[in-house]
């Protein structure tokens, strides 16, 4: 079985993910995250394609490079009262219970 180990490839699939989780973004916001790993990516005559892949991912209108802290900041800025109020009702309708205050 030949695994596919070759910068190119590597390049491809990313794109193609990115592709699929762009279209889908149009109804909701996705994230992607890049994996490699040093064996794979960590070679000089590689590096070239990560490049590729970030410039490509870049290119297109409406996509946030953020860091982990930035899309923390986000979420408990947007999302999480929301959250917690969800959470709150499916465990009042399902379960019974009801979020104690400290």
């Amino acid at each position: 079985m030949r695994h596919h180990h070759e910068g190119d490839y590597y390049a491809k699939i990313c794109k193609r993910q990115f592709d699929q989780l762009y279209r889908e973004g149009e109804e909701s916001g996705r994230l992607m995250c890049i994996a490699f790993h040093p064996y794979i990516m960590g070679r000089p005559h590689r590096a070239k394609y990560l490049a590729e892949v970030l410039d490509y991912i870049m290119s297109h209108d409406r996509v946030w490079q953020a860091t982990t802290d930035e899309i923390a900041e986000h979420y408990l800025e947007h999302t999480y009262e929301q959250a917690v109020a969800h959470a709150a009702r499916v465990n009042e309708e399902f379960v019974g219970l009801t979020p104690t205050n400290s």
